[in-house]
């Protein structure tokens, strides 16, 4: 095991997300209802997204679902959950495109 706190991979991929201000982007997520849901972004890169929710329940890690975002059609699936300091959640998605 490495003596670093970091692994190569986890730096590669720190670098790589695009952090948003909450509030200036969004995307729509569809649960477990037909109706989706507006989401805050609170970061994306090139293969996942990550968002703010208030409320977790129902979900979990390896959970798919679909995402609207930047004009693309999302399949994601959850790959972690954080718990903030305010007490909502960012949630991490690994996506991949849907072919239109």
């Amino acid at each position: 095991m490495s003596q670093h706190r970091y692994t190569v991979t986890d730096e590669l991929r720190k670098s790589t997300r695009f952090r948003k201000e909450r509030g200036s982007d969004t995307a729509l997520l569809w649960l477990d209802s037909n109706e989706p849901v507006m989401v805050d972004v609170h970061d994306d890169s090139l293969g996942g997204l990550g968002i703010y929710l208030d409320d977790i329940e129902g979900i979990c890690t390896a959970t798919e679902i679909n995402i609207v975002y930047a004009s693309e059609v999302l399949r994601a699936e959850i790959r972690h959950i954080e718990r903030q300091e305010d007490g909502t959640f960012v949630v991490g998605f690994e996506c991949e495109h849907v072919a239109k």
